[in-house]
């Protein structure tokens, strides 16, 4: 019979010496007072609010991503999200060719800086019901855009040992369903 622990240790071990881990050690605690900086963030996908709403779309796709930041003179105006997507402009008939993303968009939004806590970035998000907070610098120019899946994700790296030896499959098998996760 297979030790599923020992295995997923040596591979951990290997992982760790080639380098090739994102995982970190179950010994560096994640922290709430972490700054939203030790998130590893990409570089905000930004727009101009007179895009068409058809260009936004094309750009969202092809970046993989599930908003844009709209700024007029490198300064942060808006947001335009999936969600704005769905709410505003589905069902309406609407040819995305003719009208322009600044219409659409979340005006004015929530903002923090990379040195503000992570449970702020989290209070936002579970408070205002937002997937995706702006991160600007003191002039408001976009400097990333955080998403809940990015702090899924540092979460994880911070587990990764505790995540990595779970058993193959849950105890309970109730919480898998066909309707997903």
């Amino acid at each position: 019979m297979i030790d599923y622990d020992e295995h997923i240790d040596e591979e951990l071990r290997q992982m760790n010496e080639d380098g090739s881990s994102n995982g970190k050690r179950s010994n560096e605690a994640f922290h709430l007072d972490d700054p939203i900086a030790s998130v590893k963030l990409k570089k905000p996908i930004m727009t101009s609010g007179d895009t068409s709403v058809a260009a936004c779309l094309e750009l969202m796709k092809d970046e993989r991503i599930g908003c844009l930041l709209i700024t007029e003179q490198d300064k942060l105006v808006g947001i335009f999200t999936e969600r704005d997507i769905i709410r505003r402009i589905v069902g309406k008939n609407l040819s995305h060719a003719d009208i322009d993303v600044n219409d659409y968009m979340t005006y004015d939004p929530d903002t923090l800086t990379s040195d503000s806590p992570l449970a702020f970035a989290l209070n936002f998000m579970v408070v205002g019901g937002y997937r995706h907070v702006p991160i600007v610098d003191e002039n408001n120019q976009p400097v990333a855009c955080l998403s809940i899946k990015d702090i899924v994700k540092h979460i994880g790296n911070h587990y990764f040992r505790e995540i990595a030896n779970l058993p193959p499959t849950p105890k309970n098998p109730g919480w898998a369903t066909v309707d997903g996760g």
